[in-house]
Parts: C-alpha cells; sequence; structure tokens
C-alpha cells in the first residue's frame, strides 16, 4: 500500500474545499508558550550561553482547533554539528480529535505528507490544500501524539531543512490537582532559592583548591580484586572549558541552585506540615532535580513528598561538575513515596555535554535523562524531559512506578539515546508516552549500564600497571579513583528480577535501532547462589507504536543475549494492537533456546501492523512453549504466512 499522499492540483482544491469549516467553539486549546530566558539569575548576573530563549519553527506554522500554537525549533550544537530533525508543537485540549491546520513556510512545498502512526491516519483522512501549503486533519482518539513527515515518511529523512513536526496533545491540566503556591503545606522553591543564594552566594574561583589530594579502594576491573588509586589534587577551572576531568572540577555558575534544592529538601523534611515543593515560572540551572534517600514510607517514620512543577518552569541541567559525574535532568535513588507532576521542562543539556565532557564508556558512568534508582512507589504525572544525556526515561531496580503521559524529547544525534530503557524493576507501569531518541526505542533486561568504566580504560591499554599503581601517569590514577567515587555502584545499578512491565498508549520515534529490545547483558550474579536464571516475566504492551529507521536485528528482538551460564527466562510477553513502522529483513527476531530447551513460556502478537511494505517477509520465532501470532499487517495487507 503507498503510504505517499501525491495529488493533482484539481483533486486538491476539491478535498479543500470541502473540509472548510469555522472554528469549534466547544474545543479549549491551551498552548504551550515557548521559554524565554530574563537578562539576569537569581544571583543577579546573567545566564552562560547554553541557557537560550526557545526559537521558533521556520518550517512550520500550527493551529489547533482555530487557534495558534507555537512549534519549538528543537535544533542543537553536537561537536560543532548542527542536530536539527524535529520541531514539537504542543497543547493542552479539552478534545481528543481536534482539527490541525499545518502550513509550510519557505523550503520545498508539500509533494507527500505521511503521518505516524500511519495505521490511524489513512491518505483519504488528509487534506493538502491548492497551492501545495496547508495540510489539515484530524487527530485521532486513540493517540494523543502524531508525527508529521513533509515529502517523506522515514526518521532517516529528517534535516535541518526538512524537520519533522510532533504533534503533542495534553490534557487541560485539573485545577483542583494544582498546588496552592500560599498553601501551609507547599514551599515556594522560587522564593527560597533567591533567598538561599542571598545567603549563601556562590564564590567559587578558578585555581583555588576544590578538592583535596586522596586514595580510593576499588573493585576497579569487576572482579572482586581490590585495587588502590592515590589520584593528585583538584583545582576549580572555567565553568566553559571543555574535557574537565577528576580531580577537578568546573567553577559552579553564581545562579547556580543545585545546593539551593538540597536545602530546600530538607527543610520539608524537617518540617511537619511541609509537604510539596512547588517549583514556580521561571528559569533553575542546577545539577539536575536530584532526589536520594527520600523515606516517604510513613510505616517507617517517613514523609511522602511531592513535587509540583509549573509549565512555564525551564529547569536546566548545568555543565557538569566534571566529566565523571553523573548529573541527570532527574534522579530518584533510594527514594520511596515520591510524586512528581506539572508540565515543567527539565532540560538534561546532552548535547551540551557530549560537545564538551563527552561521554565515552571507557572514563564517563552511564548518564540519563530520567533516571529512577532503587527506589519504590515512585509516580511521575505529566512530567517532560528533553535532551537527555543518554537514555530518556530509564528504571533499575525499582517496585511500583507508574509513569504517566510523560515526554522524552531527544531527537539528536548524540549516543545512546533511549527511549524508555525500563532496565529493572517490579510493577512498572508506562501510561502515554511519547519519546524521541537515536537508540532502542524500548528496551529492557539491559543490566549494568555503567560496567566499562573503568574497566575499559585497561582492557584499551593494558600496560597499566596494576601491582604498582603509583606507577602510573596522573591520568590513569585519577580515571581509576574517579570511578572509585563517581561509579562505584557500577555493578549494582540492575540486579534484581523485572517483572510486570506494562506500556500502553505509547509512541516512539529514532532513527536506528529496535523497536522493542530485551536481554541485553542479562545474567545471573554472585548473589544468586542457587544457579538459577534470572526471570523477566510478564511484559505487556498495547497501543505502542514505534517509528525506527534503520533497524538492528530486527524490530522486535527477545534474545539470551550473553553467552552465560544462566539465561534469563521470560514468562509472559504480549504485544497488541500495535504498529512498527519499517519491518526489517527480519521483523521479529525471538531466538530464546539454552541447552535445548525454549526460554520463553508464552508470547502473543495480536493485531500488529507494519505499515512499509517488504517483499519478504521473514520472523525467527524459536524457544517459545506456547506462541500466539494472530491478525499481522505488512504494507497494509494481512499475512497469513511468512518464512520462520
Amino acid at each position: 500500500m503507498n503510504r505517499k499522499l501525491l495529488f493533482s492540483s484539481i483533486v486538491l482544491a476539491v478535498l479543500f474545499c470541502a473540509c472548510q469549516g469555522g472554528r469549534d467553539k466547544n474545543i479549549l486549546v491551551h498552548p504551550y508558550a515557548p521559554f524565554t530566558i530574563p537578562t539576569t539569575g537569581p544571583a543577579g548576573v546573567a545566564y552562560p550561553d547554553h541557557v537560550k530563549d526557545d526559537a521558533l519553527s521556520t518550517r512550520f506554522e500550527v493551529k489547533v482547533a482555530g487557534v495558534h500554537v507555537p512549534a519549538i525549533r528543537y535544533d542543537n550544537m553536537i561537536a560543532g554539528k548542527p542536530g536539527h530533525s524535529m520541531d514539537v508543537a504542543r497543547f493542552a485540549s479539552n478534545s481528543l480529535i481536534p482539527k490541525i491546520e499545518i502550513q509550510v513556510m519557505g523550503g520545498k512545498e508539500m509533494n507527500s505528507v505521511t503521518i505516524h502512526p500511519v495505521a490511524f491516519y489513512p491518505q483519504e483522512a488528509l487534506t493538502i490544500s491548492a497551492d501545495r501549503r496547508t495540510l489539515t486533519f484530524e487527530l485521532v482518539e486513540k493517540l494523543p501524539y502524531a508525527i508529521v513527515i513533509i515529502n517523506g515518511n522515514d526518521p532517516q529523512e529528517a534535516s535541518a531543512e526538512d524537520p519533522q513536526l510532533l504533534l503533542i496533545n495534553d490534557p487541560l491540566e485539573e485545577p483542583e490537582k494544582k498546588p496552592s503556591l500560599t498553601a501551609s503545606h507547599v514551599l515556594d522553591f522560587k522564593a527560597f532559592s533567591e533567598d538561599y543564594l542571598r545567603k549563601n552566594p556562590i564564590t567559587d574561583t578558578v585555581g583555588e583548591i576544590c578538592r583535596a589530594a586522596g586514595s580510593v579502594t576499588d573493585t576497579s576491573l569487576n572482579d572482586g580484586r581490590l585495587f588502590t588509586w592515590n589520584h593528585d589534587v583538584g583545582r576549580f577551572v572555567a565553568y566553559t572549558d571543555k574535557i574537565v576531568a577528576f580531580p577537578n572540577l568546573r567553577k559552579r555558575d553564581p545562579n547556580d541552585l543545585s545546593d539551593a534544592l538540597q536545602a530546600a529538601l530538607e527543610k520539608i523534611k524537617n518540617t511537619p506540615e511541609l509537604n510539596t515543593l512547588y517549583i514556580p515560572a521561571g528559569v533553575y540551572l542546577w545539577s539536575g532535580l536530584r532526589i536520594e534517600h527520600w523515606n516517604g514510607d510513613v510505616t517507617k517514620g517517613g514523609k511522602p513528598l511531592f513535587v509540583y512543577t509549573d509549565e512555564n518552569a525551564l529547569m536546566i541541567n548545568r555543565q557538569k561538575e566534571c566529566r565523571e559525574a553523573i548529573e541527570p535532568a532527574i534522579f530518584i535513588y533510594h527514594s520511596s513515596f515520591v510524586t512528581l507532576s506539572g508540565r515543567g521542562m527539565h532540560d538534561g543539556q546532552g548535547c551540551l555535554t557530549y560537545s564538551t565532557d563527552r561521554k565515552d564508556a571507557r572514563n564517563t558512568p552511564h548518564q540519563g535523562g530520567v533516571v529512577i534508582r532503587k527506589s519504590n512507589n515512585i509516580t511521575c504525572q505529566d512530567t517532560y524531559s528533553r535532551d537527555a544525556q543518554q537514555w530518556n526515561w530509564e528504571t533499575h531496580d525499582v517496585v511500583d512506578v507508574n509513569l504517566n503521559n510523560i515526554k522524552g524529547l531527544s531527537p539528536y544525534h548524540h549516543a545512546w539515546v533511549d527511549g524508555l530503557n525500563l532496565s529493572s524493576g517490579k510493577n512498572i507501569s508506562v501510561n502515554g508516552s511519547i519519546t524521541l531518541g537515536n537508540d532502542d526505542v524500548f528496551a529492557t533486561g539491559h543490566y549494568n549500564p555503567s560496567d566499562e568504566f573503568p574497566r575499559r580504560t585497561y582492557s584499551e591499554n593494558q600496560s597499566i600497571n596494576l601491582t604498582h599503581t603509583d606507577r602510573n601517569p596522573a591520568e590513569i590514577r585519577n580515571t581509576f579513583a574517579a570511578a572509585g567515587i563517581y561509579n562505584k555502584e557500577r555493578m549494582h545499578w540492575s540486579n534484581a528480577d523485572t517483572e510486570y512491565i506494562r506500556v500502553s498508549n505509547a509512541m516512539g520515534w529514532t532513527r536506528t535501532a529496535h523497536c522493542i529490545r530485551a536481554g541485553i547483558n542479562t545474567w545471573a550474579t554472585a548473589s544468586d547462589s542457587d544457579g538459577s536464571h534470572r526471570v523477566l516475566d510478564g511484559f505487556y504492551f498495547d497501543n505502542y507504536h514505534a517509528i525506527v529507521g534503520n533497524k538492528a536485528n530486527g524490530d522486535i528482538r527477545f534474545t539470551n543475549y550473553n553467552a552465560s551460564a544462566n539465561w534469563p527466562l521470560y514468562e509472559r510477553i504480549e504485544i497488541r494492537n500495535s504498529s512498527f513502522w519499517a519491518p526489517g529483513d527480519t521483523w521479529v527476531l525471538v531466538q530464546t533456546m539454552a541447552d535445548d530447551q525454549p526460554m520463553i513460556r508464552n508470547l502473543v502478537m495480536q493485531n500488529i501492523h507494519f505499515p512499509k511494505p517488504i517483499a519478504e517477509p521473514t520472523a525467527i520465532f524459536s524457544g517459545i512453549t506456547n506462541l500466539t501470532v494472530d491478525e499481522i499487517y505488512i504494507g497494509g495487507e494481512r499475512i497469513e504466512t511468512f518464512n520462520n
């Protein structure tokens, strides 16, 4: 089935006239305003240059039910190269099916249009004007996100000249769910942080000592052996310096609110009537929203924490204190009963990190956008994140996590940007998500994502002296010492079984890699004394849509990846009512045999669409006890048989 829209001018004119109509007075549309940066920050000085205004799209003008909605140009520089491939128009409305009008500016006119998920937007539902400059259609009620591609259909075709357009239709925010800034249980972070900086101004000076020389003992090669590394004294360097390596630190910007955030959380913890941190409209420069060791369990003497971000709040990551530091946009670690809500933007500054310190596995720990580790009873509601340093959203050894109406908007070329990487955990529910990245749309069973630092440093340079560590150059000593400080828990990011993962009403866009991937770096740990298989139990996908360009060994891939004695065992996998844009040579790759035994007990695929045609659809299924495959469509045609 041809999914491009090709019109003669006569047909265009007829269709355009048939779709004209006035604005629906019953539809309420609330556009999100572009972020603008004030001249000065809370310290009374200008923000650093990387804190910039949102730029408007130069390609798209968007109206929703007759209301103008700004399209923001998601552009960034990556190591001196432009990273523009997507513009984003986000709004809230009381309708699931508002009329969308998109006018293209400059560049080429509309010769074809593809809207993803393609299965929801047949060509006959789209209308192009006679001058080929205006597109009109209605959003579908099945999914509040759509990606519009002009003169193409694939993520790989996006460019600075022809960006693609993401539409986000949030529900209107319910006023009763928004806390009052003046309520007795609410702490106003804007007022608190400004007062904190007045009382505790940042006085870092380039050249002064920021870290004393010291010694670190660590299992550097991940094999249990302990090595001791003496590191040099560290000094502050300029905020804008590149490749700032441990033990040095960047001089903090005077507007840095990292310490103010921790002081605010401490005040909430120690003030009985407080339980909510409210981040009002404004700009906040910091090391990310870091919530660590928060005990919210009332049965254990704790207090639940609520964090609300105003939709006009821009929380933007600073340049990391040094290359080895872990500073995601949101970091929830060893915490419980924490709820994040509100539609403020958490900007991880991933492109900046990639262009300044890099993030090579040999000498940096795993980074991320939203990272939830070793935590339980965590809820994120309406949470926006963009420009992740690595995976957009990720979980590690969590229990009872609910992610509702979440966003991960990182359509850039920098490395390792998965959409949802629910590496490990139990009872994780994603209901409503849109992610843009350049790696797997969804991944799980991805254990120990940070184990290469510093092991790989040694594997690439085995002249390193492990017997007399002080005989190594300072750079080597400092690198291994840094791993023992910033990445000491590298083998314990994900150790638990992964059980009951549910993803529904979700869409992801990426230039390459997999639509679904499971079983990467999965092995039993030393604590598994009985030698049992790690269990990956219960993965459920419903109304899940992946738009992927180049494939990496199959759209849907469940495997036993590592040659380990203890293979993972998958109990149940269900994928229903979903679509995968472009089938690879092997549209499903499920290979889970171990010792001639099947390692998936139940696999169900039902009502699955692969809109892009493929000449000889091939699937590989092996190692499955009970397999159900029904209603598979490739290129719009239902297939009854396929090569396996």
